[in-house]
């Protein structure tokens, strides 16, 4: 029997069925195949035998995205950086001068908190993966298999281990 998946034919052996299937994973009652490239679709994909494969473990990873709260840092932070230099740029005067230096410090320091926190928040959103559970499938003597499904707790990895862990109990 073949099994026609994002651009690629997997074939199954004589008895074997499909227990579960996801976009990047299939269990059947004998194998356990997963995208090589984890949490995406992918033309190639890494297999094991169900005898040959290690209890899953499950873990959350990724943030979860805080890019409003970083642009509306940013913003603050441009603002206060703005309106001390903006002043001192094009008329020469100090704003801030007529208050003690202590306040000064204080005002600098909180915009350059803010800006330095606006950039870390904003970017870190876009560089960051977004909330996912990993499931790693150790194989002794070959490559681990890893599945990535989105979201902290997935259900849908609860699923995939419940059932790899029954199909492997009924072989």
């Amino acid at each position: 029997m073949k099994i026609e998946k994002q651009n690629i034919t997997i074939n199954l052996f004589d008895g074997e069925g499909i227990i579960h299937e996801g976009d990047t994973f299939i269990l059947t009652n004998q194998r356990l195949m997963v995208s090589s490239k984890p949490g995406r679709n992918s033309n190639v994909w890494g297999e094991a035998q169900l005898e040959e494969c290690l209890d899953p473990k499950l873990k959350n990873a990724g943030k979860s995205p805080r890019k409003w709260l970083g642009y509306r840092l940013l913003a603050i932070g441009f603002a206060m950086v703005g309106l001390q230099m903006i002043p001192y740029l094009f008329f020469g005067a100090n704003i801030l001068g007529k208050f003690p230096s202590l306040i000064e410090s204080f005002y600098f320091l909180a915009s350059m908190l803010t800006t330095t926190a606006g950039t870390y928040l904003t970017l870190g959103s876009y560089l960051n993966r977004p909330p996912h559970t990993s499931i790693l499938f150790g194989v002794p003597g070959s490559k681990d298999l890893l599945a990535v499904l989105p979201g902290w707790d997935s259900e849908e990895a609860d699923e995939l281990v419940s059932k790899y862990r029954r199909a492997k109990r009924n072989m």
